[in-house]
């Protein structure tokens, strides 16, 4: 049996100002609810990352942190502009994984970026909120069944503070 990776510590006791002011709702802040921006695996990984990175990397974009993540995941750097229905359902088809774990990782690294500097990278954020709307079509949200309603519901509050001013 594979032992589950240790959850990383998030707080707003430990985090930027700005991300406790903009992170109100509590969901932004489990590890464990699945609608929520670091509610799996991915999103732990990405976090622990990026605390990492940046203790190492303080100037450096975080997309080269996205860069070596996806490859090392051997997940495609591809996609990212993709939003529109039958486009997005061919790239699941093609490789769900990899579209789910893209999707996944920008949206924890934006929101990762967020709790730990109070800010957030231009680019991180187009393709956060190009995820978002990804996440927002029907076929991807019958994924969560019952609770697709509550997940549409919070990827427009993911997407109400992405798109506030973070620089």
């Amino acid at each position: 049996m594979t032992e589950a990776p240790d959850l990383p510590d998030l707080s707003p006791d430990d985090c930027h100002p700005r991300a406790v002011a903009a992170l109100a709702d509590p969901f932004f802040w489990s590890l464990t609810d699945e609608t929520a921006p670091f509610g799996n695996e991915t999103a732990h990984e990405t976090l622990n990352a990026f605390r990492d990175f940046r203790d190492e990397h303080p100037k450096k974009s975080p997309l080269e942190l996205l860069d070596a993540l996806l490859e090392r995941w051997e997940v495609g750097n591809t996609g990212w502009d993709a939003v529109d229905a039958a486009e997005v359902e061919a790239l699941g088809e093609d490789d769900e994984y990899g579209l789910l774990t893209r999707d996944e990782a920008i949206l924890a690294l934006a929101f990762s970026q967020i709790v730990v500097e109070g800010r957030l990278d231009p680019e991180v954020r187009r393709r956060a909120l190009l995820a978002l709307a990804r996440q927002a079509l029907p076929a991807l949200l019958s994924a969560y069944e019952g609770r697709a309603l509550e997940r549409a519901l919070r990827i427009d509050r993911m997407r109400a503070v992405l798109s506030s001013r973070w620089d």
